[in-house]
């Protein structure tokens, strides 16, 4: 039997107990221990019309009061995300604090918190390598996004200790809700959403969901096309009062054309070093018009949810996608001259993704010397299997010493270009993990959390010729272990303190080709967490250390001049400060603040993705009129700010400023019209380097209707 099947024996066999054992006489000697009931709260945003959320799921698989997490976390409500016009997870997260979202071009991007790349989970299933450059669901399908920010290898495994991305989607309703959305912008794009949901039989047992959108966008940069179709279907059925079955489906297609990459940096005469970047307007496509690409994504879900008589919950779920990207595009580098002329190259690829999740648990409540404690017991699994092929033409080349203008790039031919290189690749993690909540005394509790791991990478060749399957790296019966103290100073008021270990396997190898031990750290950090106006109004201040050990570094001393050792290390620390809720009625405000410094010794950065800003701040709010002469208007608007960054090609400090002005007809019907890059700054949100950069959007103007039945 493998040991995911044992796991998952393991925590049934909790469950039946949970259910059906006995209750052992208690002994002479200690106080008795009984299990009772326990509710998680809702956490769902949808409908509350706020920007602050009093719970999340992310940091123990059932909703839990943000205030009682040793950790940072942040919860973008539906609302806010409506108020924003969000409609991508990198617009998402490029309003959550301390998070960076850096467009790679084609639709994808990568995301950062801490210095180091963030996970993800989906309704709480931790799935491998599922965020970075890659396409996601359009938000519509989304009530919430939450974010928790340093190591979560209780809940994950081994993974970077950036953090991790929790998207939950939306539930079918008990009651029957029509709601639309249409949206055109100043690019020329327009999007279309409908929404519909509720009850399908008479008792209310059966409930469904469908979410529809439809996109035609044209974007900042000239000439770029991206069309989008979505699908999302949900189903929920209660088997009793406290058995509940959930079921969900997503599609979605993304075609791109006029697919631009960018201008690579401007390189000195011997092309050794960037000097600067190449001269133009914020909207110029660098690429040739007949450049494309496709993304198709398709995903299942399923949840079962039961509740014991004695108050005790266990769920399981099951998690499936399907992704497929293709693309056949020309872009320019490596480096420019300063009067535009580059060398291209022209790239053929098409890859498939396919993931699998499985995670099971029960939790529920322990009365014991005086005091009320809540336990997490569970396994998961998850297993991601990809087939990359592409291949690669260079169109001109040092070697035939013919460039061409980044200003002329329809100049640069098509050619036909086979698949040179192909391969199969397969990552799996699995483990069994526990988390306490044990209250000390009333004010004081204690989270304790625990992991054993097992992780392992293995690949194959299969263009030009198929190989053996090599393992990449591997990690067995690894611990990882998170401790935090939880102070109630106040009802409203609370510190916090955290420890929480993380590993992150490494595929590098030494000259000798052996592998390296993985990168190992921990974090530590400190906070204060505070309610205000009966839980309107939420605060949170926390200081926070990283350290990354064993990162793979040159070896200095290979008699070959190649291979690796586990020989670098990085210190990651900073402050964050964040503000959300209503200060006042009908005022919703989010404010965030991150000051991060990045260390490394016997290290450096990597600039392929890009240095990060030392300080990042976020804002958005809004205030609805609701007397007088102004009633149904709605003002609003928000900033994001950041100090400089490089990727060889320094990106200096810039500020956006965003506004918004909305009339609500009646108590169905509401238009809004939204400014962005009110000032229209010019600038990258990722800069050059060697290849690649991507401007930000150009000022544009936003009008939305939204209907509601």
């Amino acid at each position: 039997m493998t040991p995911l099947a044992l796991a998952l024996l393991s925590t049934w066999s909790l469950h039946a107990r949970a259910q059906t054992a006995p209750a052992a006489p208690a002994a002479s000697t200690l106080p008795a221990v009984t299990v009772s009931a326990t509710v998680a709260p809702d956490a769902t945003t949808e409908g509350t019309g706020s920007y602050a959320s009093k719970t999340a799921t992310i940091a123990g698989k059932s909703g839990q009061s943000i205030k009682e997490i040793p950790n940072s976390v942040s919860v973008l409500t539906r609302q806010r995300m409506d108020d924003q016009n969000m409609t991508t997870l990198q617009e998402a997260l490029r309003y959550v604090t301390g998070v960076e979202s850096v467009d790679y071009g084609d639709g994808t991007a990568y995301f950062k918190a801490r210095g180091n790349t963030l996970g993800v989970e989906f309704d709480g299933v931790s799935i491998v390598s599922g965020l970075q450059y890659l396409q996601q669901f359009d938000l519509a399908m989304y009530d919430r996004v939450e974010v928790i920010r340093g190591p979560s290898g209780v809940m994950d495994g081994a993974g970077d200790p950036g953090g991790t991305v929790n998207l939950v989607r939306k539930r079918p309703q008990d009651t029957f809700h029509v709601s639309t959305e249409t949206q055109i912008d100043s690019f020329g794009s327009a999007r279309q959403m409908i929404d519909v949901t509720g009850p399908l039989n008479k008792d209310g047992s059966l409930r469904g969901r469908a979410v529809l959108v439809g996109s035609d966008g044209l974007q900042s940069v000239q000439g770029t096309r991206q069309k989008e179709v979505m699908a999302y279907g949900a189903i929920d059925y209660d088997f009793n009062p406290r058995t509940t079955l959930s079921l969900s489906a997503g599609y979605q297609v993304n075609p791109i054309s006029g697919l631009d990459y960018g201008a690579s940096g401007v390189v000195n005469s011997d092309r050794t070093a960037l000097i600067g970047r190449v001269p133009g307007s914020y909207s110029q496509n660098f690429s040739p018009s007949w450049n494309y690409g496709y993304t198709s994504l398709e995903e299942t879900n399923a949840n079962l949810v039961h509740t014991f008589e004695n108050g005790w919950k266990s769920q399981t779920t099951l998690f499936y996608r399907h992704e497929l990207s293709k693309g056949d595009y020309a872009y320019a580098g490596p480096g420019a001259t300063a009067s535009g002329l580059s060398f291209y190259g022209e790239q053929r690829q098409r890859n498939t993704y396919d993931w699998f999740g499985a995670d099971t648990n029960v939790q529920g409540a322990v009365q014991a010397f005086g005091q009320t404690h809540t336990f997490t017991i569970g396994a998961n699994y998850s297993l991601l299997s990809t087939t990359q092929d592409s291949g690669f033409q260079s169109l001109n080349g040092p070697f035939a010493n013919q460039t061409y203008s980044l200003y002329d790039p329809n100049a640069v031919q098509k050619v036909y270009v086979p698949f040179t290189y192909g391969a199969n690749n397969r990552t799996e993690q699995y483990g069994v993990y526990a988390q306490g909540r044990i209250h000390l005394a009333t004010p004081l509790t204690l989270v304790l959390g625990v992991r054993e791991t097992f992780f392992q990478e293995t690949s194959q060749t299969i263009i030009p010729t198929v190989s053996d399957w090599t393992t990449q790296a591997q990690l067995n019966h690894r611990f990882l272990p998170s401790a935090g103290l939880v102070y109630d100073i106040l009802p409203s008021m609370t510190a916090y303190a955290s420890y929480s270990k993380f590993l992150t396997a490494q595929t590098a190898t030494t000259y000798t080709g052996q592998g390296l031990p993985p990168r190992s750290g921990e974090q530590y950090e400190v906070g204060l967490k505070n309610s205000f106006l009966n839980n309107r109004l939420s605060t949170t201040v926390a200081a926070f250390r990283i350290n990354d050990n064993n990162r793979a570094i040159t070896d200095p001393n290979s008699p070959t001049g190649q291979g690796s050792i586990a020989g670098g290390k990085s210190t990651d620390q900073g402050f964050e400060v964040e503000v959300t809720g209503e200060p006042m009625p009908n005022w919703n405000v989010y404010a965030g603040y991150t000051y991060l410094d990045v260390n490394f010794e016997n290290d450096t950065p990597d600039l392929t993705d890009g240095t990060d800003p030392k300080h990042l701040f976020k804002l958005w709010t809004s205030y609805k009129f609701t007397q007088g002469l102004m009633s149904g208007v709605t003002v609003g608007g928000g900033m994001l700010a950041q100090t400089r960054i490089s990727r060889g090609v320094e990106q200096g400090a810039y500020a956006i400023f965003n506004a918004t002005v909305g009339y609500r007809f009646n108590s169905h019907v509401e238009a809004s019209l939204q400014l962005n890059n009110l000032f229209n700054r010019s600038y990258y949100i990722r800069p050059p380097g060697s290849f690649y950069s991507v401007f930000g959007d150009r000022r544009n103007v936003m009008l939305t209707l939204r209907s509601d039945f």
